[in-house]
């Protein structure tokens, strides 16, 4: 069985019955909620395929892990979709499945930037705003920011599959290894 196409299909159902719903954010937000949930405690999904929990029981595990309160009327349906055919186990993959999928309907995209020192809030918009100036249509970026001094200098940029590495640890190590390469020759 291919966790990747059944976790497709299952947020494409999903997602589409959202969008007939006018419930597609508020999933969204319990997608991220149960996926925080999921690394916060990992034993939960194993808690999920516990053979000795009844239906009803897994579904209640399902919507409190989405929300303190009760949870949408479209994810309490979804979790007794997935319980009755018994795909509790594979619940993590259909929220990461369907926050990919919900992205790609929103047009947002997610950027990383790694650099040396801390950059300021100036040269973040900016970045922001060319990513949107360069993009094929509207495109919301949401943008992480991360500060490792091993780069010595420069930066790396990744956004959906693009990754540009300017980083001077990474141009050292291009250095050495053509380095390495022309003294083989030689001997």
């Amino acid at each position: 069985m291919d966790i990747g196409v059944i976790s497709k299909r299952y947020a494409k159902a999903l997602l589409q019955y959202a969008q007939e719903q006018n419930a597609e954010d508020t999933l969204y937000n319990e997608a991220q909620q149960f996926i925080a949930t999921c690394s916060a405690l990992p034993e939960y999904v194993h808690t999920l395929s516990n053979p000795l929990l009844k239906p009803a029981q897994k579904e209640e595990l399902l919507c409190k892990a989405v929300a303190s309160g009760p949870c949408s009327a479209v994810f309490r349906k979804f979790a007794a979709l997935v319980v009755a055919h018994r795909r509790e186990s594979y619940m993590l993959f259909f929220a990461h499945s369907y926050i990919r999928l919900y992205r790609q309907y929103r047009h947002i995209s997610i950027g990383e930037l790694v650099t040396a020192a801390p950059v300021t809030p100036e040269v973040s918009k900016r970045l922001e705003d060319w990513i949107e100036e360069q993009s094929k249509y509207s495109t919301d970026v949401i943008m992480h920011h991360e500060v490792n001094p091993d780069l010595l200098g420069g930066f790396i940029f990744r956004i959906d599959d693009y990754r540009l590495d300017a980083s001077v640890a990474t141009q050292f190590e291009l250095i050495k290894k053509q380095f390495i390469e022309k003294n083989k020759r030689i001997i």
